[in-house]
This record gives structure tokens, C-alpha cells and sequence, in this order.
């Protein structure tokens, strides 16, 4: 191996951000104080195949006579404790004489150094084999990193800034993020909040570079395996996307942005930061008109990030503790009203129209109203909760929880409903996000719940502390059907067999159990249903309906909608490793579907109203 100059690609006119301030420029140089304070990680990738990166961090003036070093126990904007300390192999300490140091393991993920006021280099090496965009992975052909769980961090010093030097690299790899290069194989952040925030893709990956209005955006594509997606094509979907975005919010808050994808075995999501994102779609989910959807749906959502969580961050979590949880109550706010404006951008762009909006949004509402957990505990609380609840949720939590994406979604699609209605469509919620970055995002002040009050209450011209103690610190349902009446759509509710050309699909439709399946286990069983009559369990294994061996949960699903409403059958089952069998009634489904679309007999001042809506989704 040979040590490359590194060619980060992304250092065109860059721009270095703090997670809560308007971005600030990547310093030519270092001031004096800085370098006084400078921490520099020097990274050698130099037998990829071995997963393991080797580190070694240098910090010439340490504060007091010992320090802290720690490794952060989670990654912002994905609330799980992941411990990345259990990759850490190390440290080991010396001074800059290179004299061994005495280290002091404090806890799972923190060590202390007693070094007496002298420089320390500490050396340590992570393990990486856990690919996704919120852990890190290297293998011999690329490497995605992702800082939080890679470099250790001065406990009460995050505000010093930070080098990274990559001293080798497999031939030919280059390396891509956000961070800003001033000088060849050198990547600096202006904190250690910046370098968490700058994940880095490493490898020979597409790069698509193009102009918003003074920033550089850029499309990194990684498939280090190969994927049947046309890069081309991605670039030529996600220009109007961005440009809807700028046009929508005034502008790009940053001079550079990065959308690194990564096209892996399976698809994960994506993960926020200031100035980039980090996404990973399956390799081969690009042939059709679907995959591309998805990936447009994923890259619009971890955009408005740009705005929602990394500029507008909840007071509370300013600064991040890397320690330990770190609770917020707006994550309704930051991701579920971050995934109004994306369906709402989509439009706007052209990628989405007005009617399939109306369809998604009806499909959206049918499955919410579904989940029997939607109203148990305000959306503040699931946010709250987020930590246990939505990262690894009990099997019973659907009876008691719901995610704040998918209802943090939908109240935001009533509160911009609201915020319409109320100011005859001189508000929106893209207008309430412009009021917050006007006032706080721009000045790096953190926003509280009562901030995002006061901007509502502003855009609708009226006092709107009833809807957020209603429907976000409460637990009323939310006001959709009626409001979209207002807005001059129809809103149809059929039963979940009305509409079906087949006779016999109709009346297959209407039997229900209230049973889901994993495989051939139990899921759940809804409250009051048919399968809780009868006294089944989540966790029983189905092997027979009517006396028919069934091989899974799908097939058990088929054999009893053999049966119509009020027809007994029975089921067996294992439950414990014994044998048990179940009467069960077969009942007719309750459940609605709901349909939305464009009512043709709207009255014009309703048809004005909502036509800005679905026209520009935007004011």
C-alpha cells in the first residue's frame, strides 16, 4: 500500500456548518487559538480486508492535568443507544515523546488519561463490518464512515476544532463528504459536532455535480457491487427537487450539499446531517418506476433536513450529549412534519401530481386509522419514547404506541390545513419553517415547542395554542376528513370489500380475524377482534385452519377467508411446544378506506384555496 493524496471531491467552494448555526466558511488557515486547540486524527485504511481502521488522535494542548477520551454511545438523528465502544480495540497512550501513559477505563465508553498538562497521543483501532448509514463498514472494495463511531472526543471539549488526515488508502479510493479540504489529504471541522455531523463514503464511486443558485450539489452514488439504477437518471429526478426546495424556503442554507448514496445488498433509509446525507437503497430496486419513487421519497425527506432538525434543533438537545439518551418531544415536529413538506415538495416538483397526492395521502389515513395505538399517548410522549418504543419496540407496543413519523405526518398535514383555512391561504407550513429559520435557525438559537406556537399562531393570523393542546399534546383524532371537506376535496369511505370487481374477492374482504402474521407465529392480535374472542396469543404458531395443515402466516390468512362472517372454525396451533386448539368467529371487517379527491363541485373561493395547496403546496 502506498500513502495517496486525498481527492475529496466534495472541496469545491465548501462550506463547514455547526449542526444549529448557519453554515460558516472552511478557514483558509487555522488562527493561532485554533491550532492551540486543534485535535488531529490521523486514519489508516491500509488492509481494508480486515475491517479494521486504525486511528491514531494527537491533541498537542490538553486542558488541566488528565482528560477524558470517549466514544459517543449514540449518533444524532437516530435515537438508539448503539455502544459504539464495543468496536474499540485500544486506546493506548503516550505523550508526544512517546512515553506510555497510564489509562483508566471509567466506563463502557470512556478512559482517562492522566497526563499532567503534557500533549497525548492516544492509538486505537474500531472494527467495522456493519454496514448502514448510521454505523461504519470498510471491506476491500469500499468503505462508508461514520465518525460517531469512530473517533474518541475530549468529554467537555466538543467546541475544539478537528483535522482528519487519511495517511493510506487502497489505490485508486477516493474519499467524499462534506467536510471541507483546504490542503491535499487534509479534512478539517470547525468542532467535534461538525465531524460527528460529516459522514464520509470511501471507495471509486459516481460523482454528478450541479448548481442551485450559488450551491454545489452533488450525487455521490456508491455500488461497489454493482445496481441496475441509472445515475443519470437519479440526477436529472433530483434537480427540480432541490430547486423546488430552495424556491419553496428562499434559498439553500449552505454553499455545498452531498447526497451520498449508497446502493448495498438492502436498503436501510437515510440518516440527516448540516451539509449531506447518507442513504442506502437496495442495489437491484431499480427496475421499475417504484425504486426510483422511493429513492426521490428517501433523498426529499433527509433534504428538508438541510432546514428541519439540523438548523431548527430542539433547545434540548443543544448541545448533543454523546453520553447517553438524549430526550427530545419534537420529534413529531423534526420527522413526522419533515415528511409533510416532502410529499408536499414532491408536488411542487412536478414528481408527484396532485390526484396521486390526494391517493397517497387516503392510503396514508386508511393505515393510521388502523393502528389501534394512535391516540393511547400524545405524540410528545412518543417522541419521548422514541428511545424503547420506535427503535426496539416490545411486540405490544402497536396496541399503545405509533410512530411519530406516520402521525407526526398527518398532524402536519392538518396543521398546514389549518394554518390555510384559518389565514384564507396566506399561511402554510412551509411558511411557519421560514418564520423559524428567520428567527431562530439563521442565529443558532435552539427552538422549544412554544416557538413553534408562536410561528403557527403567526401564520394563521389567530391564536393556535388549542390545535397543538388538541392534537399534539393530546390525544383527540385529528381532523383530517373535515378539513379536507373545507378545502373542496371529497372524502369517500367505503368498506374494505366495496369497489371489487370480483364477487368472490369481495367476499373473501369482508371476513376478518384482527391476526398478522410473521411467518407462521402470531404477530398481533387487535383489541376486541375475532382472534382475542377466542383467546389467541401473540407468539402461538398456526399449523392448521379447519383441519387443514397450514405452512405459514400467508397461508393461514387464506384458509380462513375460505369462511364468511359469522362461521365458526377452528384453528390449531403451538403455544409453549403443547398442542392447543381455538374456536374463532369469523367477523365482518370493520375497518374503512378512505379516498380523497378534487370535488368538482367546489365553490370558487374553496377551489381557489385549494388549488394553491395542491398546485404549489408551498403558500
Amino acid at each position: 500500500m502506498r500513502a495517496l493524496p486525498l481527492l475529496l471531491a466534495l472541496a469545491l467552494g465548501g462550506a463547514c456548518a455547526t449542526a444549529v448555526a448557519a453554515p460558516a466558511p472552511a478557514p483558509a488557515d487555522w488562527s493561532a487559538r485554533e491550532r492551540k486547540q486543534l485535535v488531529r486524527y490521523e486514519v489508516t485504511i491500509s488492509a481494508p480486508e480486515s475491517r479494521w481502521v486504525e486511528i491514531v488522535m494527537t491533541v498537542e494542548r490538553p486542558g488541566g492535568l488528565r482528560s477524558d477520551l470517549a466514544l459517543p454511545a449514540w449518533i444524532p438523528g437516530s435515537y438508539l443507544v448503539r455502544d459504539f465502544a464495543r468496536n474499540l480495540d485500544g486506546p493506548v497512550v503516550t505523550d508526544l515523546a512517546g512515553v506510555s501513559l497510564p489509562v483508566e477505563r471509567l466506563d463502557k465508553q470512556t478512559w482517562r488519561i492522566r497526563h499532567g498538562g503534557k500533549g497525548i497521543r492516544a492509538t486505537y483501532r474500531v472494527w467495522a463490518d456493519e454496514p448502514g448509514v448510521r454505523t461504519s463498514s470498510v471491506d476491500d472494495r469500499h468503505a462508508t464512515l461514520n465518525p460517531a463511531g469512530l473517533f474518541l472526543y475530549l468529554v467537555g471539549e466538543t467546541a475544539r476544532p478537528a483535522e482528519l488526515h487519511f495517511n493510506a488508502l487502497p489505490p485508486d479510493w477516493t474519499v467524499h463528504g462534506a467536510l471541507p479540504q483546504p490542503t491535499p489529504g487534509v479534512l478539517r471541522a470547525a468542532s467535534y459536532d461538525v465531524l460527528v455531523d460529516s459522514p464520509l463514503e470511501l471507495g471509486t464511486p459516481v460523482v454528478h455535480a450541479w448548481d442551485e443558485g450559488g450551491t454545489r450539489v452533488e450525487l455521490v452514488f456508491s455500488a461497489p457491487a454493482g445496481s441496475n439504477a441509472d445515475v443519470e437518471r437519479l440526477v436529472r429526478d433530483l434537480k427540480p427537487v432541490v430547486h423546488a426546495f430552495a424556491e419553496a424556503m428562499g434559498g439553500l442554507p449552505t454553499r455545498r450539499y452531498v447526497f451520498l448514496l449508497l446502493a448495498d445488498d438492502r436498503s436501510d433509509g437515510g440518516l440527516e446531517h448540516a451539509d449531506s446525507t447518507l442513504m442506502r437503497l437496495a442495489r437491484d430496486s431499480f427496475h421499475d418506476e417504484a425504486g426510483y419513487r422511493r429513492a426521490l421519497h428517501l433523498a426529499s425527506h433527509e433534504f428538508f433536513h438541510l432546514w428541519n432538525a439540523k438548523r431548527l434543533r430542539d433547545a434540548a438537545l443543544v448541545p448533543y450529549d454523546y453520553s447517553r439518551e438524549d430526550y427530545s418531544e419534537l420529534l413529531w415536529f423534526h420527522e413526522g412534519f419533515t415528511e409533510t413538506v416532502e410529499n408536499q415538495i414532491l408536488v411542487r416538483a412536478g414528481v408527484t401530481s396532485p390526484d396521486e397526492f390526494l391517493r397517497e395521502l387516503g392510503t396514508s389515513w386508511t393505515a393510521y386509522l388502523q393502528k389501534p395505538g394512535r391516540n393511547h399517548v400524545p405524540l410528545t410522549q412518543n417522541s419521548v419514547e422514541a428511545w424503547v418504543k420506535h427503535y426496539k419496540p416490545s411486540p405490544g407496543h402497536h396496541t399503545t404506541s405509533i410512530s411519530y413519523y406516520e402521525k407526526g405526518h398527518l398532524a402536519g398535514v392538518c396543521l398546514d390545513l389549518e394554518l390555510r383555512l384559518r389565514s384564507r391561504g396566506k399561511g402554510s407550513l412551509v411558511g411557519l419553517f421560514r418564520r423559524l429559520m428567520a428567527s431562530h435557525g439563521v442565529k443558532g438559537h435552539g427552538i422549544t415547542a412554544d416557538d413553534i406556537v408562536a410561528a403557527a399562531s403567526a401564520e394563521a393570523g389567530a391564536d393556535m395554542h388549542d390545535f397543538f393542546r388538541r392534537y399534539i399534546e393530546g390525544t383527540d383524532e385529528l381532523p383530517l376528513p373535515a378539513q379536507l371537506t373545507r378545502m373542496g376535496v371529497d372524502v369517500e369511505i367505503r368498506a374494505p370489500w366495496e369497489g371489487e370487481s370480483s364477487p368472490l374477492a369481495a367476499r373473501r374482504k369482508r371476513s376478518w380475524t384482527g391476526i398478522a402474521f410473521t411467518d407462521n407465529a402470531i404477530r398481533s392480535v387487535a383489541p376486541g377482534s375475532p382472534a382475542e374472542l377466542a383467546g389467541l396469543m401473540p407468539g402461538d404458531e398456526v399449523i392448521a385452519v379447519a383441519a387443514r395443515r397450514t405452512r405459514s402466516g400467508d397461508e393461514a390468512v387464506e384458509r380462513l377467508m375460505d369462511h364468511v362472517p359469522g362461521q365458526s372454525v377452528e384453528v390449531a396451533l403451538f403455544r409453549g411446544g403443547r398442542l392447543e386448539r381455538r374456536t374463532l368467529t369469523i367477523a365482518e371487517d370493520p375497518r374503512k378506506t378512505f379516498r380523497f379527491s378534487v370535488s368538482p363541485t367546489a365553490a370558487a373561493d374553496v377551489r381557489e384555496l385549494r388549488d394553491g395547496w395542491l398546485a404549489t403546496a408551498t403558500k
